[in-house]
């Protein structure tokens, strides 16, 4: 089973396992969530109620616990303690901006930032990458439609908070109105899901595009 890409439905009883198992090694719900990365609340949550864990909950909870998966869903049996082996400490580590560009081709929905009289404005936006331009449609009265020729930042993320590993990639650059054959590129392509009217194209040209990673196992 590939518990990193799953997400296991827990039977009612595996709480009582993963209890019974915490209590062999002499562990308080606090250490327990300490050694997984995961709350106390959760932990105590996981251990009286029926909830759906995470394949990367699950897979740092049997190594918290020095025990299997097949154990915590079989039949409750007495495992002699050994010593616990953490996870390895997250590494950061930056990306290669062709692995930045794939990223943001497979995306639909980034954020942009950019300053707006005396504040800085972020806000999500639908898009998609035409010609090696960010590509979004807003309405020609919004704050960054009048944000003509002028620095703006776009990122776009993704966490995932079991197995602690996500990554986040930087765009900085020029914002602009879209060309004629900008928009016919992008049309079809970006469907903005705050609806209403927004038949403005927007283009950002980057000037810089970078990224990075965080890898816990």
């Amino acid at each position: 089973m590939d518990a990193r890409s799953q997400n296991v439905e827990v039977p009612g009883d595996l709480g009582t396992r993963v209890k019974h198992r915490r209590l062999e090694l002499g562990l308080g719900t606090a250490e327990v969530a300490q050694r997984t990365g995961m709350s106390t609340r959760r932990i105590e949550h996981i251990e009286t109620r029926p909830v759906a864990l995470t394949g990367g909950e699950l897979l740092r909870l049997t190594r918290a616990l020095d025990t299997t998966i097949s154990d915590l869903f079989a039949p409750h049996r007495s495992r002699p303690a050994r010593p616990v082996v953490l996870a390895p400490e997250p590494e950061l580590e930056p990306m290669r901006r062709d692995e930045c560009i794939k990223l943001i081709q497979s995306g639909i929905v980034g954020r942009i930032a950019f300053n707006r009289a005396d504040d800085l404005l972020v806000i999500p936006v639908n898009y998609c990458y035409v010609n090696e331009l960010i590509v979004f449609r807003t309405a020609a009265d919004s704050a960054v439609a009048q944000y003509d020729l002028a620095p703006i930042a776009f990122e776009l993320d993704f966490v995932d908070e079991g197995m602690r590993d996500g990554w986040s990639v930087l765009v900085n650059g020029m914002v602009r109105p879209a060309t004629g054959e900008e928009v016919e590129a992008a049309a079809g392509r970006v469907e903005p899901w705050a609806g209403g009217t927004r038949e403005t194209y927007v283009a950002i040209e980057p000037h810089r595009i970078s990224g990075r990673r965080i890898r816990s196992w």
